[in-house]
């Protein structure tokens, strides 16, 4: 076994039993302390601390204590921190308005925030330009789909794509926020077929598919409507560019939409930063892309994988 499918056993048995157990709160220290931070424990809420500076998560999401300790500086400097009896604090423990650090703006966010970095990343090979037709497939809370409506500017269309029904709810608020008239939020789950299925929602950034588990999950099931991408094309039109950020759904979505992409031409950004069957997504992404004619290169060089796809010329 190796440390991956090991540590996914882990998670699942702590998750099972709970975070009030004293062998997890031990754990968690444990990994904590191993990356110089502190944890402390609280009714509904940890907080992972390293000197003045506090990263406030939900008890609920006590499994992310460890990625919060090992990128602290990365998490705590995404959003304006707010000051108490001297103690910097960024509270992701519960939906609320958050205010980026860089970019000066305002998103209500479900839990944790989505990197302004991330999103530049994406941008890598191709930057949509106006009165480009996007696809946002995994759209959180509506972060990347702000910069994709910049992008295409009036004259452009955004279709921001997210089933979580809390992260849904806040896209469409931020939507509202920055009267973004070219996004069109959509309550859907991009998948390899349309259809319906059940998405573990854990209201954050890592909600997915339950059939596509690829690691344990504090969520629960919810029912939504999915569509292929070869669905979202013929409903939406064939975007230029697409985003991809589906917690490891993009290998069945890439796998049933073959025959439609040796046909047509989009650039691709996708996050390819989850572990399917012991790997990446990255390598099987890339054999799948090579397969429909496109060339495809991978890059953990932005701190996670992300595969850039735009077909052969």
């Amino acid at each position: 076994m190796g440390l991956r499918p090991l540590h996914y056993q882990l998670t699942r048995v702590a998750i099972s039993l709970g975070a009030d157990n004293p062998l997890v709160k031990w754990l968690l220290r444990l990994e904590c302390r191993r990356h110089g931070a502190t944890l402390r424990f609280s009714d509904h809420v940890l907080d992972v601390c390293k000197g003045n500076r506090v990263i406030r998560i939900s008890a609920k999401h006590f499994v992310y204590a460890r990625d919060m300790a090992r990128s602290f500086d990365q998490y705590f400097g995404q959003v304006v921190p707010t000051s108490r009896d001297g103690v910097l604090i960024v509270d992701y423990s519960y939906p609320h308005l958050q205010r980026y650090s860089k970019a000066n703006l305002d998103f209500e966010l479900s839990s944790f925030p989505e990197e302004e970095q991330t999103i530049e990343s994406y941008f890598r090979w191709y930057r949509p330009r106006p009165g480009d037709t996007v696809f946002d497939m995994g759209a959180y809370c509506g972060i990347s789909a702000y910069y994709l409506s910049k992008c295409v500017a009036p004259s452009g269309k955004v279709y921001a794509f997210e089933p979580d029904p809390v992260n849904y709810f806040l896209l469409r608020r931020n939507i509202e926020r920055h009267a973004l008239l070219n996004v069109v939020p959509l309550q859907i789950a991009v998948a390899g077929s349309d259809g319906r299925a059940q998405l573990c929602s854990e209201g954050a950034l890592g909600s997915f598919l339950s059939g596509r588990m690829t690691r344990a999950t504090v969520g629960h099931l919810e029912e939504v409507p999915t569509i292929s991408l070869q669905g979202a094309c013929e409903r939406y039109g064939v975007p230029a560019f697409a985003k991809i950020d589906i917690e490891g759904s993009e290998i069945e979505v890439l796998s049933s939409s073959r025959a439609f992409l040796r046909e047509h031409s989009i650039q691709f950004a996708l996050d390819t930063n989850h572990w399917v069957n012991g790997a990446l997504t990255s390598s099987k992404v890339e054999a799948l892309f090579a397969d429909c004619g496109y060339e495809a290169e991978s890059s953990k060089e932005f701190g996670f994988m992300t595969t850039w796809a735009r077909k052969r010329p």
